[in-house]
């Protein structure tokens, strides 16, 4: 009301100055003291009190209800000038009382509520010696306290005096705890509870004074030894207690016991607890928080301890009052003359309250004003009424509802005014709304007479549907339309003025969700999404935000676990529980209007535990009820029934699984055990919490045992024992006292009389026995019974027939042989005596086990040596004394040996002489590792290891691959011609399509087949350009031509290669088939003599790139110059041979006369003679090579190419020179590919600068022989692979892109073909490639 009051006051004085108009008003105070202030002698304090009205209104002060001057006492009391605040200062006690405010003007009094002055005051504790105290330890125990007077009253705590001085404040626990008289309370007493020999001591504190006041002292001296009791009440409030509705309520009690107390808190009126009731002070405490009528009731605290499952039990009966509060407050009011009034006052507390009235600070019973007397009228308690008010009849009318708890004060006025209509707060001038909205135009006026308000748009007036004029004059329009927009008009009106004001209304397009959040179903834990956004008119959109809300409630900042993103407009939940579940709102805004949409999550978790566990019928059977908890939005699928006994009440034990629609289970028992329950519920999403243990123990009736030792047997390990074992039977099922084993043992073949032995056992948790003898495997009857002080058990006793300890067997088997070898297996047979297996006094001196059979890699059987059982089942699978067993994990083509021994439980026997044979070659094993180490567009250049699992006879490696598209996989194709090298560990593979994935397996091959696979898949560049190999025509038959070039396998494109040819001048060319894998091509079925054009071509699939044309003529003669076609030429052909031998004689006869030759320089003779109709790639383009230097033709054929002519693009010579130069290559006119490399990784020495060179590091030291001789032998006559490094080192550029950081790699072809490369297949392995 006071608030409300300071609002208005200062509103209606601002509208006062901003109208400049002066308007009486009775005074209404609006700061006021508070009902009860403490102060400490000579400490300043201040009663505030300032109030409202017009005119100004003047204060004074009343004191035990009489008038108070602050004037009129001495100085130190003043009274703050322009306001009715009171200030005293250095007050005394003399200056208590109770006190109140009155402002007063000449239109009526405002009076504030009382205020109770008091002086704070802290008294010292009453003197007493230090008391020592002698408590049994163990025992529970009180040191009390008796605080002195306070005002206010004092806060009370203990503390413990420590020795170097000072105090250090007691930290109560379950243990240690003080109750309402501020007494020490011990639960039981512990050693410690000495202190050291500090003492204890109560402190009472005043927060006005600022000062403590200490206690007597109070020395804890524990004696005896540590007791443990039952629980046992010590203190509690009284049964009968109240609190006041709205306050914080507290309830305690107190138990003792050692162990400590566990202390539980109940409802037991059939009502549930409500959520704000909170477990304080270890749970000794119950608080209820914001106390409501509902909270009214029976409440119940027990306690237990594991000493005893008996409860103590205390009982409260919980009453709820209150405090005054209004109902109906009486309002300010502010009438025209000729009106009616009413004042209200209704207020409600526990008990009802009373209500008084006041006029002007005069009770209205004691009213004495003329003006209103047979006026102002009381028609009932809570009403006064005045009706035709006059100008005269303005007042301050006091309420005042009281009752034992308090009162509440109200405090308004009637203000009698004559006024012109004055717009207060005119329309906007410019007001937006969005539509589908209610919007109001303001126009708040004063005046009285209550002013007409009408309004006007565009100047017509505005009369009902969606408008309408409320009493404060706004005008509001529901629902509002684009149509609606426009000017808008008030006018005020009564009989003293007119006046009006204007403003505009905007509309924009209404907000619209767009994409709606979804309901969510989650598992606890989980995190969970909602997505949302909204549009809005395009004027609105810089301020459309989308904002969310949880069950009706806005999401903040504060909810760290629900944040927003600012991107997508989406809430996250992380980490959900069981209480996020509820309705999630979006709120699309841009305020003026707003668009929701709502969605659900659900959020599943463990259900709660069940709850009041407990039994029925407790004796072979138990009949076991309790109460479900809370699904958690995912139904109980079954429970489990656990339980606990006395033998281990710490481990708790399944008991039975349990339908999710039962509560209650019949279970059976075990006599002379008790039992506790507990029940868990599980859901899909997990376990629930355990249950408490059921409050009462259930205990079941002794009986004889229900069954004998299990498992009863011997066993032969302890030399020169018996050795008995059995599984003991645990005290769960021993059912009564005087529990025992009683264990008879009789060797075979002596009678019971004089051999039956008994031994009883009385140690259940025994298991074995030991009784000497000095019989090896000798046979016993054995039995063995149980029983307790009711009788044995009642099923029959387990007999057994048992053996002595076993040895080492004395017999060996026989004739051990191998009659079937293969790679891996070898099958054994061999003679031993059948009849030694169970015979008594058996030479195998012990339980036949079967055999073990040892073998080894000869030589090196201490590495190698493996062992194979051959079970007792052996015996019964054969006839006659000869035994045969397969034995498998031999090693491939390796020599062997082995032998074999009988064996019993314990022993193995001596073993036979070994055997040798040799296993038969196998399959290999798969290659230690297959990698790329350059990938070109049609080609892969790989690399393997050779397998570990090597014995010597591998025939070399196959590769085969397929094309992979997405998961599907290609056809398998195999590369032709495998590899027959058994040392090669690497080639390439051609022929493949760009950009292609491949997945390409390797296998090594025996004579037995291939091993395992290994596999790697590998993606093949992009299309380039193919560079063309250098090449020569190395063989011309009658009918054919055999064409050889050499391929750089680790550039990028080119591997793919063949031939064209046609006769001279023909008109189309011929091609050969693709060549992938051979670097030769023998093109058959030519013409004798004839004259042909040929060409090589590389292509990659997308690009083919063709080399010049050479000519040449295969031999023998055409048919168009043979002797029986063409005469003429054969009579010519006569005439030559005749002069050439003319020549001939005439030359020796010019030798014999002494002619010579003049000497020309001895230089050799070279033709020059140049092709002038042949085409070719010049061999500086990049469109031929690399020729690597090793695999130059002229080096291999010792022929040289002729010098090149840079603006003919093409060879010199007329005929092709790589089988008819005999010129030096020239130098200087081209770089050749091979130098271009060369530069990058020779120093000029002739040795590597970087990387692994195969020819030197590889091969050099760890070559495999053939036939006696090196493999670089083959080269080591040839100056350019003797002197220099090959060209197969390349550099990074070269590899198709492939690095994967390993070492760079060099290798040598194998073979490299030569000039005199025959066509045939054989001689083609060494040409085939320049990589094997």
């Amino acid at each position: 009301m006071l608030k409300t009051r300071m609002l208005r006051s200062v509103f209606s004085v601002s509208v006062l100055v901003v109208t400049a108009l002066a308007v009486s008003r009775p005074p209404a105070i609006f700061l006021q003291p508070t009902k009860n202030i403490y102060y400490k002698a000579y400490e300043t304090v201040q009663m505030p009190c300032k109030a409202t009205g017009e005119p100004k209104p003047g204060y004074f002060w009343k004191r035990n209800e009489i008038d108070f001057n602050p004037s009129g006492n001495d100085v130190r009391i003043v009274q703050l000038p322009g306001a009715g605040t009171l200030v005293i200062n250095r007050p005394e006690d003399k200056d208590e009382g109770i006190y109140q405010c009155f402002a007063r003007n000449d239109f009526g009094i405002s009076v504030s509520v009382t205020v109770n002055l008091r002086q704070a005051r802290l008294g010292k504790f009453d003197y007493a010696k230090p008391r020592n105290h002698y408590p049994r330890l163990g025992q529970p125990y009180m040191l009390n306290c008796v605080p002195p007077e306070s005002v206010p009253p004092p806060a009370v705590f203990w503390v413990t005096k420590l020795k170097i001085g000072g105090m250090e404040v007691l930290n109560y626990d379950a243990r240690v705890s003080m109750d309402r008289e501020y007494r020490l309370r011990f639960a039981h007493v512990e050693p410690g509870d000495d202190k050291d020999g500090q003492p204890y001591a109560c402190v009472a504190s005043n927060s006005i004074m600022r000062d403590n006041s200490p206690g007597p002292l109070h020395y804890m001296i524990p004696q005896g030894r540590m007791e443990y009791r039952t629980v046992e009440y010590l203190w509690a409030d009284q049964n009968d207690r109240f609190g006041l509705a709205g306050d914080t309520f507290n309830v305690k009690c107190i138990f003792g016991g050692n162990p400590t107390p566990d202390v539980h808190w109940e409802r037991t009126d059939n009502k549930t607890m409500s959520d704000r009731a909170k477990l304080k002070s270890f749970a000794q405490e119950l608080e209820i928080t914001n106390l409501q009528p509902e909270d009214a009731g029976k409440y119940e605290c027990w306690a237990t301890n594991s000493m005893s499952q008996e409860r103590k039990i205390r009982t409260f009966s919980i009453r709820v009052q209150s405090r005054p509060v209004f109902l109906k407050e009486p309002q300010d009011v502010e009438i025209g003359v000729g009106g009616n009034v009413e004042f209200e006052c209704v207020a409600e507390a526990n008990p009802e309250p009373s209500i008084v009235w006041f006029v002007d600070g005069t009770p209205f019973d004691k009213l004495e004003d003329p003006r209103f007397k047979g006026r102002l009228k009381k028609p009932v308690e809570t009403k006064l009424f005045i009706e035709n008010v006059v100008q005269t009849d303005h007042m301050v009318i006091q309420c005042n509802a009281s009752n034992t708890h308090g009162y509440v004060f109200a405090d308004v006025y009637l203000n009698v005014l004559s006024e012109a209509p004055t717009i207060v707060e005119p329309p906007r001038a410019m007001q937006l709304s969005a539509e589908g909205q209610p919007v109001n135009l303001t126009c708040q006026v004063t005046g009285k007479p209550d002013p007409i308000i009408t309004w006007f748009k565009n100047s017509e007036q505005i009369t009902g549907g969606r408008y309408e004029i409320l009493p404060n004059g706004h005008l509001q329009i529901r629902s509002v339309v684009l149509a609606d927009a426009g000017h808008y008009r008030c006018q005020a009106q009564n009989r003293f003025n007119s006046t009006s004001a204007e403003g505009s209304l905007v509309v924009r397009r209404k907000t619209q969700i767009e994409q709606r959040p979804g309901d969510l179903e989650v598992n606890a834990g989980k995190d969970g999404k909602f997505t949302c956004s909204g549009t809005t008119d395009p004027e609105e959109v810089n301020n459309l935000r989308i904002v969310w809300y949880k069950d009706g409630k806005p999401i903040t900042a504060n909810d760290q676990r629900m944040t927003t993103n600012n991107q997508d407009n989406s809430l996250t939940i992380s980490g959900t529980i069981v209480r996020d579940s509820g309705t999630y709102t979006c709120v699309a805004t841009n305020g003026l209007d707003q668009s929701s949409a709502s969605a659900v999550l659900t959020v599943k978790d463990r259900p709660d535990a069940p709850s009041k566990v407990y039994h029925e019928y407790c004796n072979k059977n138990a009949t076991l009820h309790w109460m479900p908890g809370s699904y958690n939005n995912a139904p109980v699928q079954y429970y489990v029934l656990q339980y606990n006994t006395s033998f281990n009440p710490d481990q708790w034990n399944f008991g039975l699984k349990v339908n999710a629609t039962l509560n209650k289970v019949n279970m059976t028992l075990s006599p002379f055990v008790d039992y506790t329950f507990r029940v868990i519920a599980y859901n899909k999403i997990g376990p629930s919490e355990p249950s408490f243990p059921s409050k009462v123990v259930c205990t079941t009736k002794p009986d004889r045992p229900s069954f004998h030792p299990r498992n009863l047997r011997t066993l032969g390990h302890q030399p020169g024992k018996l050795y008995i074992e059995w599984t003991p039977i645990p005290p769960l099922q021993q059912n009564g006292l005087g529990f025992y084993y009683s264990l008879q043992i009789l060797r075979e073949g002596d009678s019971e009389e004089l051999g039956l032995q008994t031994f009883k056992i009385n140690d259940w948790e025994t298991s074995f026995k030991e009784i000497s003898t000095g019989r090896v495997y000798e046979p016993y009857r054995i039995t063995m019974k149980a029983g307790n002080n009711l009788g044995e058990a009642k099923e029959n006793a387990p007999t057994i027939t048992g053996y002595s300890y076993e040895s080492y067997p004395v017999i060996s088997p026989t004739n051990i042989q191998v009659i079937e070898i293969g790679d891996t297996y070898a099958v054994f047979t061999w003679d031993f005596l059948k009849s030694e297996i169970g015979k008594r006094n058996t030479k195998i001196r012990g339980q036949f086990m079967g055999f073990k059979i040892q073998f080894w890699e000869e030589n090196y059987k201490i590495f190698t040596i493996r062992e194979e059982d051959i079970g007792p089942d052996s015996a019964t699978n054969t006839t006659g004394n000869t035994f045969r067993a397969r034995v498998e994990n031999m090693l491939p083509n390796t020599r062997m040996e082995a032998h074999i021994a009988v064996m019993n439980n314990f022993y193995i026997g001596t073993p036979t002489d070994s055997v040798r044979f040799r296993t038969l070659r196998g399959f290999p094993g798969p290659v230690q590792y297959f990698r790329p180490i350059n990938i070109g567009d049609t080609h892969v250049n790989l690399e393997w290891g050779a397998p570990e699992e090597n014995r010597g006879d591998l025939e070399g490696y196959d590769i085969s691959y397929r094309l992979v598209n997405g998961l599907d996989l290609g056809e398998m194709q195999e590369r032709e011609p495998q590899i027959n090298d058994p040392f090669a560990t690497n080639s390439y593979l051609s022929g493949l399509s760009p950009r292609s994935k491949y997945r390409i397996y390797i296998y090594a091959r025996t004579v037995k087949g291939r091993g395992e696979s290994y596999f790697i898949e590998v993606i093949t560049g992009k299309a380039g350009t193919p560079r063309m190999p250098s090449f020569s025509i190395v063989s011309v038959g009658s009918h054919n031509i055999n064409i050889t070039w050499w391929i750089n396998a680790f550039a990028d494109s080119g591997t793919v290669v063949f031939v064209e040819y046609r006769k001279l001048d023909g008109a189309e060319w011929l091609r050969t088939t693709d060549e992938v894998v051979h670097t030769w091509k023998n093109i058959e079925n030519l013409e004798a003599g004839t004259k042909y054009e040929i060409r090589l071509k590389t292509t990659n699939g997308v690009t083919s790139v063709a080399s010049g044309i050479d000519e040449v003529t295969t031999d023998g003669t055409a048919e168009a110059y043979a002797l029986v076609g063409n005469p003429l030429w054969f009579a010519m052909m006569l005439l030559s041979i005749v002069l050439i031998i003319a020549l001939l004689v005439l030359f020796f006869i010019c030798y014999r006369q002494g002619f010579r030759f003049n000497d020309r320089a001895n230089t050799p003779y070279s033709y020059n003679a140049p092709y002038s109709d042949t085409v070719g790639v010049a061999q500086g383009s990049e469109h031929f090579g690399p020729e690597p230097q090793g695999y130059n033709n002229d080096y291999y054929d010792r022929r040289d190419y002729p010098a090149y002519e840079d603006d003919q693009g093409g060879f010199d010579e007329k005929r092709p020179p790589s089988y008819s130069s005999d010129k030096p290559p020239p130098h200087g006119d081209y770089e050749p590919y091979d130098d271009r490399y060369d530069s990058q990784y020779y120093n000029g020495q002739g040795a590597p600068q970087g990387g692994g060179n195969y020819d030197y590091e590889d091969y050099g030291q760890d070559d495999r022989n053939y036939g006696g001789q090196r493999r670089d032998d083959y080269y080591g006559q040839d100056p350019y692979y003797g002197d220099r490094h090959r060209d197969d080192y390349y550099d990074e550029r070269d590899r198709g892109g492939y690095n994967d950081g390993r070492h760079n790699y060099d290798y040598d072809d194998r073979d490299p073909p030569t000039a005199s490369a025959p066509p045939s297949e054989a001689s083609a392995g060494k040409a085939s490639s320049t990589f094997v």
